[in-house]
């Protein structure tokens, strides 16, 4: 919880004003913080199914990105972000099978 309101804190900072970067360092940022929350999701309910949380988690990144959308916050909504969430989802979830399977 504590690191789900840090990651909305932080995508709803007022930002620089700068146009939207498909490859750039924010998309690593967008990919390290879902992976986080997979790990951490992963860890505090490990007998939830992995689907239901892939589809909340890629629901709170798409959250995110529609009040990005709105002049709430000041920033800029981008589609690349929300791909970036996705595969942070995606590699936090590899991860997360892979080393459940080795312990």
């Amino acid at each position: 919880m504590t690191t789900s309101a840090l990651v909305l804190d932080l995508a709803f900072q007022p930002g620089l004003a700068m146009r939207p970067d498909i490859l750039g360092f924010d998309k690593l940022e967008h990919i390290a913080a879902f992976f986080t929350l997979t790990v951490l999701m992963r860890i505090g309910w490990p007998g939830r199914a992995h689907v239901l949380q892939t589809v909340l988690l890629m629901g709170f990144g798409l959250f995110i990105e529609l009040v990005q959308a709105t002049d709430m916050v000041g920033r800029t909504a981008s589609w690349a972000d929300v791909v970036a969430d996705m595969i942070g989802i995606l590699i936090g979830m590899s991860f997360s099978l892979f080393v459940g399977k080795r312990l």
